[in-house]
């Protein structure tokens, strides 16, 4: 499955699995809500993207959203939904879903209680709650759609190759 990366959760951390060797570590991504000082997850839907063999920096994050990565499919497993990050897709082929992160800062409450806070085809990654601080991380397609206390907001393709993805609500743009 091909994933199209417009935005990432705000909780990192990693692991390393036998040296300190680049190949060998694993770095994990995943929603989390301010706690104090810290990113804590708060977790409503437990859920986590696992990268592997990546060195890790602030160029690789500027560089990840916006980028295509071949993935395993959505599961679940040890408690949650896990998304496996393979490699990198340097084609232009079009990607299957876009992983979208979205927060209550930024777009709004949304109601998980609601059976229609979101479109049928959109899946949840991770969802993490915190009083009234929110985050999910979500993956949809194009035409895909979620309703927050901002508005409803709906995740445009690209028409063209300039053109970049858009979660869009009421006239307002979120890449």
């Amino acid at each position: 499955m091909l994933v199209k990366v417009l935005s990432l959760g705000t909780n990192w951390w990693s692991r390393s699995r036998h040296s300190a060797a680049p190949q060998d570590q694993v770095h994990y991504n995943s929603t989390g809500v301010r706690c104090g000082r810290r990113i804590r997850r708060h977790w409503l839907v437990p859920g986590l993207l696992r990268f592997n063999g990546i060195s890790f920096d602030r160029e690789w994050l500027t560089e990840a959203c916006g980028s295509t990565f071949l993935c395993s499919d959505l599961a679940y497993a040890w408690g949650g939904n896990r998304l496996l990050f393979l490699s990198r897709d340097r084609s232009s082929t079009p990607p299957d879903s876009y992983l979208v992160t979205v927060s209550s800062d930024a777009h709004g409450a949304i109601d998980f209680s609601s059976n229609v806070w979101r479109s049928v085809f959109t899946r949840v990654i991770a969802i993490s709650q915190l009083r009234r601080q929110q985050q999910a991380m979500l993956l949809m397609g194009a035409g895909d759609w979620l309703q927050t206390s901002d508005g409803f907001w709906r995740l445009r393709a690209p028409h063209g190759p300039d053109e970049p993805p858009a979660l869009l609500c009421a006239g307002k743009e979120k890449r």
